[in-house]
């Protein structure tokens, strides 16, 4: 605390008594040399200031140059950067030294901030439904006015997380001249062009506008302008430098080449030659203005490019050793001073946060938000704390962005968060692409679109409609009512129509005949929501429709389908991903009544479960699933049969090649993740693998002897994409059954 006052003193008896002390104080100090250092009396040294380029990833060698810098006792007095630049130079200005700022670019989850999804644990159980129900990511937004674009590939939500939780600076600031080391980071106006350059208010705001590339992350609207990367403006700020007085610049310059005419072969790499070339043009005229005193610092960086986050360590390295063919020139600016000890901006312990208020643009209830961060009251104001609590309103799925920022009120620190919502009663349309080939006789393709309504009350009530077209056809719309602000009560009514393929196949896999089976179904179900990780429901389905034979032989060409049933469910699932899970536990289990009261064909009674676990050490990872489903009762209509075979499910047969009342399946499967995770960016993680399977199905009252048991495994390579999960594989059962596979997508 006491340092803290004695920091804030400094400044402004600085401030006050410079002009003062630049006259030779009146007499009264003579002699004294106006400098920070409370260096010997003396001339002036030369201010000087250390400027930083933009250059995506590239900007990251920037660390290592200001280590070599620091090596030799030199700390700037003031710092200007862009883009990346400004980032390194805004948390350098903040307070952190080199070896402060390696271990920041060490631990940035770089891969979230460019697939900045919530995190499965905080999104609700209904969106773990749907994601798992639905994987595919691609979509766009839809409003009464039509098609909405985004403004940007990337939410930035996770890169506002991160510059908040590296900065030690979290309020607002009315000038960073005040920071430890001034500083200005520098922005591009996109309705002029013009650069803007930025220095007060919310440090992580204006790292975050400096680096807003077009295309990648959205624009930040402030102060009235629309701000985007600095570097289309001033890639190397030097001007910038000599207007807030340095007298030697230190410029460090992480240039990306441009494309060789022979490897330009597309309107992709004509736009981005065209962009390298526009920034290339400002960075010539700044560094133009550099006068035999400065220093240019050109960090070559090999065949290292703007998007290899992942390749830090080579990249500091690179600034290093760029750093030290300067270093005999430089050096001679490291005069011999007292070291300067700067107290930081919050060296005091973080406040208790007394009060929250959320400025929620949404029609959600006020309850339902103030749900999510409520625990923050009465705690100290703990960044991971509250990015924990963000997450959970973010995760909602209706807010473009969800920030905040501190306010002081009666002499308490409150947090004021701001939930901006998307386009008012915009919804959201996502795309699918299915694909399964046995690279036998089965071949299955089907397109979907799935649509999801804006929050049609203030709980989070909504609609969601799909269709599906292709070998698979079902068009299907469901409303879910929320019933209180906690999200806990719901009814949902459904209403479906479904046309898919039914075979059946002889003992060695032929295929004696075929079915076409249709049927509208409609059901309302209510139920429970536990927080996150679980539900019940109990409902009634009302249906009707046929199973016809279009190919083959059977004794019966042609079956009504009459549904009345009563059907309760529960499930619970906190799996970190639901295709590719390294952690967590899924586990579900079903009950079906058949009723001739309700319209049914037949009384019947079935019961089925499932559990799935999943464990890593490291890159790999161990999944072991147990399946079982029962007829209790009565005879099983055709669409209620249990069905196994394909991928994963005694691999070598057929797609639901095995069919019966009564089933039971288990395995396990391995998976090895080439690649850590950290450095999967811009691409798509691959993994390589194999299964171990058994199991069978059958019909009748009799108990599954173990002798019967069927043996199966497979060896696959995998990837998880914009469509869902991506799988080539082999399998191969017992009896020489044997199948390769690739599966695109939602399965069938």
């Amino acid at each position: 605390m006491l340092q803290a006052a004695a920091f804030n003193w400094w400044k402004t008896w600085r401030k006050s008594w410079r002009p003062l002390l630049a006259a030779g104080g009146l007499g009264l100090l003579p002699g004294l040399a106006l400098c920070d250092d409370l260096a010997p009396a003396g001339p002036p040294r030369p201010k000087i200031a250390l400027v930083l380029s933009g250059g995506g990833a590239l900007g990251l060698a920037h660390v290592g140059a200001v280590q070599e810098l620091e090596r030799l006792g030199i700390r700037p007095d003031m710092i200007v950067g862009t883009s990346m630049g400004a980032v390194v130079g805004g948390l350098y200005a903040s307070g952190l030294n080199g070896a402060q700022l390696e271990a920041v670019v060490e631990d940035v989850n770089w891969a979230g901030v460019f697939s900045p999804e919530p995190d499965r644990d905080k999104l609700t159980f209904r969106q773990k439904q749907q994601q798992a129900d639905f994987p595919g990511t691609a979509g766009l937004g839809v409003s009464a006015a039509g098609i909405l674009l985004p403004t940007g590939a990337v939410s930035d939500q996770m890169l506002m997380k991160e510059l908040r939780r590296f900065t030690p600076v979290r309020t607002n600031i009315d000038d960073f001249d005040d920071l430890p080391v001034p500083f200005r980071a520098v922005a591009t106006d996109i309705a002029t062009g013009e650069a803007v350059v930025l220095g007060s208010g919310e440090l992580p705001m204006a790292m975050r506008a400096s680096i807003s590339l077009p295309g990648v992350f959205p624009a930040v609207r402030m102060d009235g302008k629309l701000l985007v990367d600095g570097g289309l403006a001033a890639n190397i700020p030097i001007r910038v430098a000599r207007d807030m007085g340095a007298d030697i610049v230190i410029a460090v310059w992480t240039p990306s080449d441009l494309l060789p005419g022979s490897e330009i072969g597309s309107v992709v790499d004509v736009l981005s030659q065209t962009v390298s070339l526009l920034i290339l043009a400002n960075e010539r005229a700044e560094i133009a203005t550099l006068t035999s005193k400065d220093f240019l610092i050109r960090v070559d960086t090999g065949d290292i490019g703007p998007a290899d986050f992942n390749r830090s360590d080579d990249l500091i390295e690179t600034g290093r050793l760029a750093a030290r063919t300067e270093m005999d020139r430089i050096s001679a600016l490291a005069e011999s001073r007292l070291p300067v000890v700067y107290a930081g901006i919050d060296a005091d312990p973080p406040p208790v946060i007394g009060f929250v208020r959320i400025e929620n643009t949404s029609r959600l209830n006020q309850s339902l938000l103030e749900g999510k961060v409520i625990d923050l009251v009465g705690e100290p104001a703990q960044a991971s704390a509250i990015d924990e609590a963000l997450d959970r309103i973010y995760a909602l799925g209706l807010f473009e962005s969800v920030d905040y920022v501190y306010e002081e009120r009666e002499g308490q620190t409150g947090l004021v968060v701001r939930a901006v919502d998307q386009v008012p009663d915009a919804g959201r349309v996502r795309f699918g692409l299915s694909v399964e080939n046995d690279f036998n006789t089965e071949s299955d393709a089907a397109m979907s679109v799935d649509f999801r309504s804006a929050a049609l009350d203030s709980f989070g009530s909504e609609i969601q409609a799909r269709a599906t077209i292709g070998d698979f056809n079902q068009v299907e719309a469901e409303y879910f009512r929320v019933l209180d602000p906690r999200q806990t009560w719901f009814v949902a009514s459904s209403g479906e129509i479904q046309s898919r393929p039914v075979n059946r196949y002889s003992v060695s896999g032929f295929k004696e005949a075929g079915f076409d089976l249709t049927y509208a179904l409609a059901s309302i179900e209510g139920g429970r929501q536990f927080g996150n990780v679980g539900e019940v429901r109990f409902g009634v389905e009302l249906g009707t429709g046929r199973a016809k034979l279009n190919e083959g032989f059977a004794i019966i060409n042609e079956s009504d389908l009459d549904i009345g049933r009563l059907v309760a469910s529960g499930a619970y699932d906190t799996l970190d991903d639901p295709f590719f899970p390294r952690a967590g536990v899924s586990a579900s289990a079903k009950w079906v009544k058949g009723l001739t009261a309700l319209g049914d064909n037949a009384d019947f009674q079935t019961a089925s479960a499932s559990i799935l676990s999943a464990t890593s050490h490291g890159p790999d990872t161990l999944i072991a699933r147990f399946a079982t489903g029962q007829r209790i009762d009565g005879t099983a209509p055709l669409d209620v049969l249990y069905r196994i075979g394909g991928l994963f499910s005694l691999s070598g047969y057929r797609k639901e090649e095995l069919s019966g009342e009564n089933f039971l399946t288990a395995k396990v499967i391995y998976r090895r993740q080439l690649g850590r995770d950290s450095q999967q960016i811009f691409g798509v993680p691959l993994f390589v693998g194999g299964s171990l399977e058994l199991g069978d199905a059958w019909q009748g009252d009799t108990s599954l002897d173990a002798g019967d048991l069927r043996f199966g495994g497979s060896v696959y390579v995998a990837s998880d994409t914009a469509f869902g999960p991506v799988y080539l594989a082999f399998g191969r059962s017992e009896g020489g059954r044997q199948s390769a596979y690739l599966l695109i997508g939602r399965t069938f």
